[in-house]
């Protein structure tokens, strides 16, 4: 008979864990979070130059996404510790995984010098100095 009491009150707790996170942290956390989910196929996408040069525009379409998810990140500059504790219990896996899924393919894309695809590399270095930032 404990179980329906705890049943009931489990959902409740997650709930309420997750309202600690205001609005807008939470859509700059959530924002910033889903980019590697369309970055990663462009930038794995790219084997050679003729594929580098097919990826410039469609890296180029996601560089406005890039800048605002962003610059939303740049814009929190504390959080509370019970707030902060929140975000990484929400976000901190996908971001350490699918961030760092991005970060391998943009190192790779750097060692082999973008294929010697100016037109990729121009976009792919606007992508770097945003997220360097």
């Amino acid at each position: 008979m404990k179980f329906p009491i705890v049943l009931t009150v489990c959902p409740l707790l997650l709930t309420v864990a997750h309202a600690a996170i205001p609005a807008g942290i939470d859509r700059a956390f959530s924002d910033f979070t889903a980019l590697p989910v369309e970055l990663l196929p462009v930038l794995e996408g790219v084997k050679d130059r003729d594929s580098a040069e097919k990826a410039t525009e469609k890296l180029n379409n996601l560089l406005p996404k890039v800048y605002d998810a962003r610059t939303a990140m740049q814009r929190i500059t504390t959080l509370p510790a019970d707030v902060k504790a929140e975000v990484i219990n929400k976000y901190g896996k996908d971001m350490q995984t699918n961030w760092g899924k991005v970060y391998e393919q943009i190192f790779r894309l750097q060692q082999v010098r973008c294929y010697n695809s100016l037109s990729f590399f121009k976009q792919f270095h606007a992508l770097c100095m945003m997220l360097d930032k």
